[in-house]
């Protein structure tokens, strides 16, 4: 009962009109702010798969991959795919560089 009174007070001191403007701009800036990650979430995509494909054509190259480059390039791959789903191309790409000679660093 306490908090229907504070509410009431608050809404009598404000006035409906601030309400709403308070809530049209934050819808505004969720909005903004939603726009902004999907960007953000292209963005990013592209960089992943970008730099998936150059270290791909280094290491196809080269003619063999090392291990942990391997890991490194599947843990990457791992998340690109969460963020896309499925890639016909880095996942051809991937069983590739999983036939490949392997060496270790030493």
């Amino acid at each position: 009962m306490e908090q229907i009174k504070e509410i009431s007070t608050w809404l009598s001191i404000l006035g409906i009109p601030t309400i709403f403007g308070l809530t049209s701009w934050c819808v505004r800036a969720c909005k903004k702010f939603t726009r902004k990650l999907e960007i953000l979430h292209s963005a990013q995509k592209a960089q992943m798969r970008s730099q998936l494909l150059e270290q791909y054509y280094h290491i196809k190259a080269r003619g063999y991959v090392w291990s942990d480059e391997l890991d490194d390039w599947v843990n990457q791959y791992k998340c690109y795919h969460e963020l896309v789903g499925e890639n016909g191309v880095l996942d051809a790409r991937k069983k590739e560089l999983e036939s490949f000679p392997s060496q270790v660093r030493t």
